[in-house]
């Protein structure tokens, strides 16, 4: 559906002048046939060594990948950490 809209904000500005306002999308836009509505999750986050947090905003889906992917990073961290005591390196 974002596609959708940003082809179609691209197309209808084709004719108009650069400097014009970009006109206002509705949020309850109609769905056209086979798209859904992708629900957004935004969160602060403080990336580490700094106290500024960070607004990022994903999709559920994009979410839970993010998070499964950290937790397979921290498994094969500590994977290659009890490697590495046991062989005293």
């Amino acid at each position: 559906m974002i596609l959708a809209l940003l082809m179609s904000a691209a197309l209808s500005g084709a004719d108009q002048p650069a400097a014009a306002t970009p006109q206002a999308i509705p949020v309850a836009a109609p769905l056209n046939k086979g798209e859904q509505r992708i629900k957004m999750v935004c969160r602060q986050e403080a990336p580490t060594g700094t106290r500024l947090a960070k607004r990022t905003c994903l999709s559920l889906e994009d979410w839970k990948r993010r998070s499964e992917e950290d937790q397979e990073a921290m498994r094969q961290m500590a994977m290659k950490s009890a490697f590495s005591d046991v062989r005293g390196r």
